[in-house]
């Protein structure tokens, strides 16, 4: 898990969430009450928050007949004082009954903690399992209770959420009181499998109360005899973009009977005004750049693609090939209806749909083996769409299958002095044949054998075959660098940054703030924070400039987005913009140790709400928020 990844700067005009802020007069206790995350065979992580700084102790034990009490016999403790906790109990027995109790003390010696409490480790992979399915509970904690309620009487292994946990990720009280309250009795004893929707905003708060693998935006997880693939479709997926690379392979390499596909956005839906409003005019029925990975769900074998984002409930007919089919095709599922304000289909249905309604539910599954029976339910505990298979949809082995396109092991694309690339694809009996020379590879062209050393800038190209077929083709720049020299510090330098304030409309993402905003101040700030930024208003944009200090030489790795708009210059050129999507950009530098001229632009539309974050990576790899760096000026 990700303890640090971003910083998230609040400005809240005239309006502070519930809990958003705890007196240190209160009472000591649980802020979030702990809860499952991330549950496999052998391990079992709980984490909680706690009003006050205090340590983290767990006791458990495995669940045993005719002893008229739980008994804990294992500890695992954190002596350390902190408000967020995370614990991760490991070593356990596989499909396996415990009982857990938390506790943490403040330094004051307050003791906060639970009651005894149950979990099961993941089955095997030859057992039977039945999972939960929600989407979209944002901003209605009331029917997220009664939804979590129902699905906890089912006593489901898991659940999988697939995106709009909550209304607007970057506040603190939503996560507080809309989310964690309202689920606690669910999620005290069920683990949550999560991926992000477009409401958590890439949020920091969502890295810290959610736990799954690196890098968070896709992984995926295996139980019993099904692996889910989470993917955050906010990010972009087209051919070639990590994500989309990443979920070619994980899903080509998979030996799974069943394989399921978790994302935000439906590659198709009839909802009413989502895609072009069908009171007036045609829809694109569904997410378009959700529809560019439909490709892959057909060739490897996906059974199901779970999603949300439209607040209605939808099945689809198996769909291959943009046709209806009878069978092995593969199945589109809208459970978007556990809180947000419901939604309604198209007045006229579409070729895909075979059934919809608009009400608030959930999805069951349950799999025994090559059979899964699956039920949609109301808020009410009514059954309204259910069906059974009695097979996966047929899988391939890699092996069988035309390679995929070969990929970097690393997503690194610059370098000093000389670079190793490693390339790879799902079956490692694949040819790789690659040019630098800017040829077309083929046959002829020489064989990968192993790591590639690069030792000036160039464009690697490359395609896999065997007996099946051959790869699309592979295109990767790599680009040599240069150590860019840090400015020595004299005591001609302040630390803090000088900023120029402007408000008004944004008209160009392009053009500069200074030619479109009217100017209404300037001054200096003794750190990275927008806050103390005075006179903010609706409608405001800032240019930061002054110098980072970096601690060391070497390779760093910058990475921000914001609410609506975040530009970060270097050395006075360009290395970050992003507009609106909200989506983090990157860029990869050779820093001497020092100083180095920096510049920052944000903007912020007609939102309550200052939202932003920017993080960097330093060349042991650590990672932590740019704000925690020295800033001067002069």
């Amino acid at each position: 898990m990700k303890t640090i990844l971003c910083i998230c700067l609040c400005l809240l005009i005239g309006l502070v969430p519930g809990n958003a802020q705890q007196s240190k007069d209160q009472h000591p206790g649980f802020l979030i009450k702990p809860y499952l995350q991330y549950s496999t065979q052998t391990e079992m992580s709980l984490l909680w928050e706690t009003t006050h700084e205090a340590s983290s102790r767990v006791e458990f034990g495995k669940a045993r007949y005719e002893t008229g009490k739980a008994i804990l016999d294992q500890v695992v403790s954190d002596g350390g004082f902190k408000q967020m906790h995370e614990v991760t109990l490991q070593s356990l027995d596989p499909e396996t009954n415990y009982f857990y109790r938390v506790t943490s003390i403040t330094e004051a010696g307050d003791t906060i903690r639970t009651a005894v409490l149950p979990f099961k480790t993941a089955v095997r992979e030859d057992s039977p399992f039945a999972f939960t399915i929600f989407s979209d509970s944002q901003n209605n904690p009331d029917v997220w209770k009664k939804i979590t309620t129902l699905a906890l009487e089912e006593r489901p292994n898991f659940a999988i959420h697939s995106g709009d946990l909550v209304g607007l990720g970057y506040r603190k009280g939503e996560w507080i009181d809309e989310f964690f309250a309202p689920s606690y009795p669910f999620m005290k004893q069920i683990p949550i499998y999560s991926i992000l929707g477009n409401h958590e905003h890439d949020a920091a708060y969502y890295y810290q109360y959610l736990k799954n693998p690196d890098p968070e935006h896709y992984y995926s997880f295996k139980y019993g005899n099904a692996e889910f693939f989470m993917i955050d479709t906010d990010q972009y997926q087209s051919p070639g973009t990590p994500l989309y690379r990443w979920l070619e392979k994980a899903l080509a390499t998979s030996g799974a009977t069943w394989k399921f596909v978790v994302q935000h956005h439906p590659p198709y839906s009839s909802e009413e005004n989502d895609y072009g409003d069908t009171n007036l005019e045609l829809s694109t029925y569904g997410d378009e750049e959700a529809k560019l990975l439909v490709p892959l769900y057909e060739k490897y074998g996906v059974d199901m693609v779970f999603s949300g984002h439209l607040h209605m409930y939808e099945r689809t007919w198996p769909i291959l090939e943009e046709k209806v089919v009878e069978k092995n095709g593969v199945m589109y599922l809208i459970l978007g209806g556990a809180g947000g304000g419901l939604e309604r289909a198209s007045p006229n249905r579409t070729w895909f749909t075979h059934k919809v309604r608009t009400l608030h539910h959930y999805g069951y599954i349950a799999i025994n083996g090559n059979q899964l029976h699956y039920q949609a339910i109301d808020q009410e505990g009514n059954l309204f769409d259910q069906f059974t298979l009695d097979s996966s949809r047929p899988k391939s082995r890699a092996e069988q299958l035309a390679p995929i396109t070969p990929r970097p092991k690393s997503e690194r694309r610059k370098f000093i002095g000389q670079l190793p690339v490693e390339l790879v694809t799902a079956n490692t009996t694949d040819a790789i044949h690659y040019t630098i020379d800017g040829s077309f590879p083929g046959r002829k062209s020489p064989r990968y054998q192993g790591p590639i050393l690069l030792s000036e800038s160039i464009t690697l190209q490359a395609i896999a075959f065997n007996t099946q077929g051959a790869s699309p083709l592979a295109t990767y720049i790599f680009e040599k660098s240069d150590l860019l020299p840090a400015t020595s510090k004299d005591n001609t330098f302040q630390p803090g940054l000088r900023y120029s304030y402007y408000t008004g409309k944004l008209q160009d993402p392009k053009a500069p703030l200074s030619d479109q905003l009217q100017s209404k101040g300037s001054g200096t700030i003794s750190s990275l924070d927008l806050n103390a930024i005075p006179s903010q208003a609706l409608n405001w944009g800032v240019d930061l400039e002054g110098y980072l200090e970096v601690p060391e030489s070497g390779y760093y790795n910058f990475s921000g987005h914001a609410y609506q708009l975040f530009r970060f210059y270097l050395h006075g050129e360009l290395k970050i913009e992003e507009y609106s999507r909200e989506v983090d950009h990157s860029c990869e530098v050779f820093l001497e140790k020092g100083l180095h001229p920096v510049k920052f632009s944000f903007y912020l539309p007609d939102r309550y709400t200052l939202y932003w974050q920017f993080t960097y990576v330093d060349p042991s790899g650590t990672k932590g928020p740019v704000s925690t760096l020295n800033f001067y000026f002069k």
